[in-house]
């Protein structure tokens, strides 16, 4: 018997990354695990991988109507994890507005929609769990949207958390730090990028990136622990807390 038995899992960015291990971890609970992202190919492949009648659902979480459909594709939800959106680095000079326009759209509002459209099918003792970054905490070098939007997400989750308790849904933002095996971009050329890396790794008083696996972990307590809500969980090594 797992702790996640009979509980429907919605995870957004589950084909990939901390999504893909936090389906697992739920998987290997017991959750009826549906992932979404933007890739067919890679969802079947990420489905085949985890098993446990995993399924995928395409969805570009920047398109209003297709969060819609994905969560009209499950009965109800127990668990929504949202970790679904890109990263977009670079010297608030060079990068396009556009750019910025574009993740506010899938990593903000593409959080906010899949909330919008899951709080109805959701019951007393149910859970969300959001996803932003340190950034909203840590000041980056050339990450100035991305820190917006992950301080964001955070006064987002804390506010929800206040708004759904009287329904017995619990609201938590996790905040990845420095995280291996993840699909980002850091627009470094490739023979910076050693030393760019190693730049970060020494903020971080364990002196090591994080795993997709503690992502996993974190995410599995914030699903499991029935006193947990309107906390933005940092899980960084101890980055913040310097």
């Amino acid at each position: 018997m797992g702790a996640l038995d009979g509980k429907i899992a919605v995870i957004t960015g589950g084909g990939t990354g901390i999504g893909l291990a936090i389906a697992e971890r739920f998987a290997n609970e017991g959750a009826e695990v549906v992932i979404a992202g933007r890739r067919q190919q890679r969802l079947e492949d990420a489905a085949a991988q985890l098993g446990h009648g995993v399924r995928g659902v395409v969805t570009d979480v920047g398109d209003d109507a297709q969060v819609k459909r994905l969560i009209d594709s499950v009965p109800r939800v127990d668990l929504l994890v949202t970790c679904a959106g890109g990263a977009v680095f670079g010297a608030v000079e060079t990068v396009p507005s556009k750019a910025w326009r574009d993740l506010f759209s899938d990593r903000f509002f593409g959080q906010l929609s899949a909330c919008h459209y899951a709080v109805p099918k959701m019951a007393a003792g149910s859970a969300i769990i959001l996803c932003s970054g340190i950034a909203g905490h840590a000041a980056l070098v050339n990450y100035s949207g991305g820190a917006g939007l992950c301080g964001a997400v955070n006064a987002m989750g804390r506010s929800l958390s206040v708004e759904l308790a009287p329904k017995g849904i619990r609201v938590n933002v996790l905040s990845p730090g420095l995280t291996r095996d993840t699909a980002i971009d850091w627009g470094v050329p490739p023979e910076q990028l050693g030393a760019f890396m190693d730049s970060l790794v020494s903020n971080i008083p364990l002196k090591r990136p994080g795993t997709v696996r503690d992502m996993a972990d974190a995410a599995y307590f914030l699903a499991t622990c029935s006193y947990a809500t309107g906390q933005v969980i940092d899980i960084d090594g101890g980055w913040t807390a310097v």
